[in-house]
């Protein structure tokens, strides 16, 4: 017989009722810790096929049982990047009984609860302003945890997982290309951040930034960089406020491809000609680079194969944990795609 009545979720009792086994031989079957007759085990399976019975998740995270939920913490959840990026993990993850959701890095102490509290079996983490210690807090907790490695995660200890995008030697290339194009006077264009604070030396792109400029005898310090603002217009004043006070950029670069546009719209505001004057470069390849005016040379990051290695980690290490000595690591490489605007 059918237990169900209406749309009331299939019970362990009414898998129980439709065997003619007790609650009891339907969890032993269920969780699979205790020996059932065969004979009766086909009998609760037979009728948890039949009735379409599906275990409650939390439930069973509450138990030690897998969630079947993975979490991507990031920097920007608005941007085509990582848009893409779990759009690709996703797919990936679905086809291993996976679903993956996407969250803002909140900055605050409560934060890292919370994600306990969801019981996710694995955190994705790209965010570059993520606290080292709340990393560490995860993975010493246990949580399988793959880094993106966005910013030096050197001090990160145990068991996890990291994949070097290529970040540090595709700012390097970007300003070679700079460089290449006779551009000697550059500036970095930082990130917007809601609280305005910049990147420092341990964010990679900035890290390649510096040292290749060290590398090819052009100036670094503080006047060649831009950052510490919370908004486009902030952007675009501070921009025009170092102009104002005597520094004349040739070669701009953008941490990404939407502060290199802006980067692009800052040169115009002020009288530079895109790339006549003033070379500009990005970084994703994102979809607004072809449309731009100048359409904008930036630094490609395959998001396929990020999302490929992050589903092969973090199985790994949600399966195989116990059997883990020490990371996972794995290397990526960037690509440059050449336009007009250098």
């Amino acid at each position: 017989m059918n237990a169900r009545k209406g749309l009331r979720p299939i019970t362990r009792k009414d898998i129980a009722d439709e065997a003619g086994v007790t609650e009891t031989i339907v969890s032993y079957v269920i969780n699979g810790n205790r020996y059932v007759k065969e004979e009766k085990r086909k009998r609760v399976q037979e009728a948890i096929d039949k009735l379409g019975y599906r275990p409650n998740t939390m439930a069973r995270a509450l138990k030690g049982k897998k969630s079947n939920h993975l979490l991507l913490i990031a920097d920007d959840i608005k941007g085509e990047y990582f848009g893409k990026l779990i759009s690709e993990i996703d797919g990936l993850a679905y086809n291993e009984g996976y679903f993956v959701s996407l969250c803002a890095d909140h900055k605050d102490e409560d934060f890292v609860n919370r994600i306990y509290s969801k019981f996710f079996d694995g955190i994705i983490i790209g965010s570059a302003s993520f606290p080292l210690y709340n990393i560490q807090r995860l993975i010493d907790a246990g949580v399988p945890v793959v880094l993106l490695e966005i910013r030096d995660y050197y001090s990160i200890n145990g068991i996890y997982g990291l994949i070097n995008t290529g970040l540090y030697d595709g700012a390097r290339e970007c300003v070679r290309t700079l460089y290449r194009k006779g551009r000697k006077n550059l500036l970095f264009l930082d990130r917007i951040t809601v609280d305005g604070k910049g990147s420092d030396m341990d964010d990679w792109r900035l890290k390649g930034f510096i040292e290749e400029s060290a590398t090819l005898g052009l100036e670094s310090d503080e006047r060649h960089i831009l950052t510490g603002y919370r908004s486009e217009d902030e952007l675009l004043a501070a921009f025009a406020a170092r102009v104002a006070n005597g520094f004349v950029p040739d070669g701009v670069m953008g941490r990404n491809d939407h502060i290199a546009l802006l980067g692009m719209a800052a040169c115009r505001q002020v009288g530079y000609r895109v790339p006549e004057d003033v070379s500009v470069i990005g970084f994703d390849n994102s979809r607004l680079c072809k449309f731009s005016h100048p359409p904008l040379t930036t630094m490609g990051i395959d998001q396929r194969e990020i999302a490929k290695t992050v589903m092969r980690m973090m199985v790994s290490l949600i399966d195989h944990k116990s059997e883990q000595d020490s990371r996972l690591e794995a290397y990526l490489h960037t690509q440059l795609v050449m336009r007009e605007s250098v």
